[in-house]
C-alpha cells in the first residue's frame, strides 16, 4: 500500500523465485505422491494468465463481425518480421530469436471476416463499446480497482500471429481479489488478481513447418479479456482450482464465448532457486496439475545439472563460439563431420549425405553424461538442446541430432571415437552431431552452445508449449519487461464512475 494515498501499488512481477536456494536433495516424485508440504519444500509457486473471448457483435478495433470461423480463402499476404532498435538502442531478445528463424509468415484472408485494419493498412477504429461494457462488468466482479481512463497500449507480439507485430491492449483494472475456497484441498483464502486487460485476439495457426508458418485471420481482432493472478497458487491442484474459479466468475456474466479456442490459459511456474517459466495455451483445466508438477521438477533437475557443471569447473568461456561465419571454420569446438561419416550405416545421416546436406559435430566441454540426465518424465536434458534447434534453426528432418551420451544409437563406437579425436574431446565431454541445410546447421550449432551456456545459470526465462503427455517443449524466449508502449493511434476512453 502507498501510505500517502492508502491505495495499492502495482509492483513489477518477480522473475525469480523468492527462495534462492534449490532443494537439490528432494527426490523426483509423481504427481500423486506429493503432498502440500512437499510442494512447500520444493518452493513451488504459480500464477495464471487466463484469456477469454467476449460475446460481441464486432471485433475490438474494427467493425468486422466477431465469432465467425471460416475455411474459404480470398487472398494471401506474405510477411517477414525484422528486429529494430529500441529508443535505448537495444534489441529485444525475443525479437532476435524470431529473426533467427527466418520465417515466412503467410496470412489467409476471407473477405467477410477481415478488413484493411487487420492487415495493418489502416489505423484502428475506436474501441468497441459493447466489449468495453462487458469487460468492465467482469472487472467489477473480480473486485478490481478500475481505471478512470482506458489507454490503449501496444504489446509486442513477435511470433507472427498478429500482422502488426504488436497487440493492442488496454488495462482496465488492478489489484483485485476474490474468495478462493476449495474445501477438499484445505484452501480458504483470497486469490489476488494482479491486473485485468481488454485486448484483441491473435490469428489461428494453420501450420508451422520449417521456415514457413501459416495463419488464418478470422479470429484476429476479436475482443479478449486477460486476467492475471499473483503467484498465489502453491500446489498443482490449486492451479487447476484457480483456473476453474476465474472461468466461473467470467462465465457468470453470460458474456464470454465457449468452445474450442474461446478460452485459453497460460500458467507461470517457479521453484526455489528457479525462475518464472510460462507454459502457453493450456486449453483444459484438467491438464494444469500434471503440466505444472512436471515443470517444477524440470526446473529442479536443471538446477542439478547446473550444480554438477559448476562442480566440474565448466565456464561460459569453454562453450563460446564466434558469432559470425561458419562455426566449423571458426572454432576448434566444431568440425564438419560429413567426410568422417561417409560410410556411416545410420540411415538418417546417409539420407542427409544423399541430399548433400551439412553434417557438423561439436564438443560440449564438461557435459559428459549430463545429456541423458532426466528433466521431465521420459525426457533427457538433451531435449533442451534439440528443442532450441527445432524451433530456431527450423530443421525439419527427424531426427536431426544425436550425441555421444547414448552410445548404442546412431554411430558405431569407432565413429564416435573418430569424432572425439578430431575435436580433441576428453572423457568428460559430450559430442553432438547435427545435420541439415548449411545455413540451418550454422544456426543450430550456435543454439546448442547458447543453451549449454544457459545451463550454467540454471533455469532460462522462456515460454514453453504444452504437450498432451504432461511434458512441455521450448517455444520462445520470454519477452522482456519493456514490451509495452503507448499506442498513439488510439485516444483515451473515459470510464464513468
Amino acid at each position: 500500500m502507498n501510505p500517502a494515498t492508502d491505495k495499492p501499488v502495482l509492483q513489477p512481477p518477480p522473475d525469480t523465485n523468492p527462495r534462492t536456494e534449490p532443494v537439490l536433495d528432494l527426490p523426483d516424485r509423481a504427481l500423486g505422491e506429493m503432498s502440500a508440504a512437499d510442494y512447500a519444500a520444493l518452493g513451488f509457486m504459480s500464477g495464471l494468465e487466463v484469456h477469454q473471448q467476449l460475446v460481441t457483435r464486432g471485433k475490438l478495433f474494427c467493425r468486422c463481425p466477431a465469432g465467425r470461423r471460416v475455411r474459404h480463402v480470398d487472398a494471401e499476404v506474405l510477411r517477414h518480421m525484422r528486429p529494430t532498435l529500441s529508443e535505448l538502442g537495444e534489441y529485444d531478445g525475443c525479437a532476435l530469436m524470431e529473426f533467427k528463424t527466418r520465417k515466412e509468415i503467410v496470412y489467409l484472408l476471407e473477405r467477410g471476416t477481415v478488413c484493411t485494419y487487420e492487415i495493418d493498412d489502416t489505423p484502428p477504429f475506436p474501441m468497441d463499446d459493447e466489449a468495453v461494457q462487458v469487460a468492465l462488468g467482469i472487472a467489477l466482479l473480480f473486485g478490481l480497482n478500475t481505471v478512470s481512463e482506458l489507454h490503449v497500449m501496444r504489446k509486442q507480439y513477435l511470433d507472427g500471429s498478429i500482422p502488426t507485430g504488436f497487440q493492442r491492449t488496454a488495462m482496465m483494472g488492478l489489484a483485485g481479489r476474490i474468495p478462493f475456497r476449495v474445501p477438499h484441498l484445505g484452501v480458504d483464502r483470497e486469490l489476488r488478481i494482479r491486473q485485468f486487460s481488454l485486448e484483441e485476439d491473435s490469428c489461428r495457426e494453420v501450420s508451422d513447418v520449417g521456415h514457413r508458418i501459416v495463419f488464418r485471420t478470422d479470429r484476429l481482432g476479436m475482443p479478449l479479456i486477460e486476467t492475471v493472478t499473483e503467484p498465489d497458487l502453491l500446489t498443482p491442484w490449486e492451479v487447476e482450482a484457480g483456473g476453474r474459479l476465474l472461468a466461473q466468475v467470467a462465465r457468470a456474466t453470460g458474456k464470454v464465448r465457449r468452445g474450442a479456442g474461446a478460452a485459453r490459459q497460460d500458467t507461470n511456474v517457479s521453484v526455489a532457486g528457479g525462475r518464472r517459466v510460462e507454459i502457453k495455451g493450456v486449453g483444459n483445466h484438467r491438464r494444469l496439475p500434471l503440466l505444472t508438477h512436471n515443470e517444477g521438477f524440470r526446473q529442479l533437475n536443471l538446477l542439478r545439472v547446473r550444480a554438477e557443471l559448476r562442480r566440474r569447473g565448466v565456464t561460459a568461456g569453454l562453450l563460446a563460439v564466434p558469432e559470425k561465419g561458419r562455426p566449423w571454420e571458426q572454432s576448434p569446438l566444431v568440425v564438419e563431420a560429413g567426410p568422417l561419416l561417409k560410410r556411416c550405416d545410420f540411415q538418417p545421416l546417409a539420407d542427409a549425405g544423399a541430399r548433400e546436406e551439412t553434417v557438423a559435430a561439436l564438443r560440449l566441454r564438461g557435459f559428459g553424461g549430463l545429456l541423458v540426465h532426466p528433466t521431465q518424465p521420459g525426457v533427457p536434458f538433451a531435449r533442451e538442446l534439440a528443442d532450441r534447434v527445432r524451433v530456431i534453426a527450423c530443421l525439419t528432418a527427424r531426427p536431426f541430432m544425436i550425441h555421444s551420451d547414448v552410445t548404442d544409437y546412431g554411430l558405431s563406437q569407432a565413429e564416435w571415437r573418430a569424432l572425439a579425436k578430431r575435436l580433441h574431446a576428453e572423457a568428460g565431454d559430450s559430442v553432438v552431431v547435427l545435420w541439415g541445410p548449411a545455413d540451418d546447421v550454422e544456426t543450430a550449432v550456435r543454439e546448442v552452445f547458447a543453451r549449454a551456456r544457459e545451463a550454467l545459470a540454471g533455469v532460462p526465462a522462456e515460454t514453453r508449449q504444452s504437450f498432451a503427455d504432461g511434458t512441455t517443449g521450448f517455444e520462445r524466449i520470454l519477452p522482456g519487461p519493456d514490451r509495452m508502449y503507448p499506442d498513439t493511434d488510439s485516444p483515451p476512453t473515459a470510464v464513468p464512475d
